[in-house]
């Protein structure tokens, strides 16, 4: 997450320690759990509690990660060989924002500190100011 995404259904929102102005974003790792764990943790968006208060879920502030598909493992996988997309349950390795990628190779997402102006990114220091936006 590069932005906090603050919303009425996500008060505190999904990465509430993100800014927009400090070239950074969230990293939120989420370990093997149980379905109702999870969804517990999904249903804490929606409230004032810490959604991370997980011992499943992790957080990292970072400018960029790399994230590889899981390797085989079992008896016949005697060397490391990455999961092939193209598998008989028809499975991808990624589901990216919606889209879902046949390639099994591995994803970098990288933050581009002060690529693009945006409107309002010094709102931090702006706090006192008597204008008001009714817009967003």
């Amino acid at each position: 997450m590069a932005i906090p995404c603050l919303c009425s259904m996500a008060p505190r929102g999904l990465a509430p320690n993100t800014r927009l102005n400090n070239g950074s974003m969230a990293l939120i790792v989420v370990q093997n759990t149980s379905r109702t764990e999870f969804i517990k943790h999904l249903k804490r968006y929606t409230s004032v509690e810490n959604q991370f208060n997980f011992p499943f879920v992790e957080t990292y502030t970072v400018q960029e990660v790399k994230v590889q598909p899981r390797l085989k493992s079992g008896p016949d996988a005697k060397e490391n060989t990455r999961l092939n997309a193209a598998s008989a349950e028809g499975n991808y390795p990624w589901n990216i924002d919606g889209d879902l990628m046949k390639e099994a190779s591995e994803v970098h997402i990288r933050v581009h500190p002060q690529l693009i102006d945006l409107y309002g990114v010094n709102t931090d220091d702006l706090e006192s100011s008597q204008a008001t936006c009714n817009c967003i």
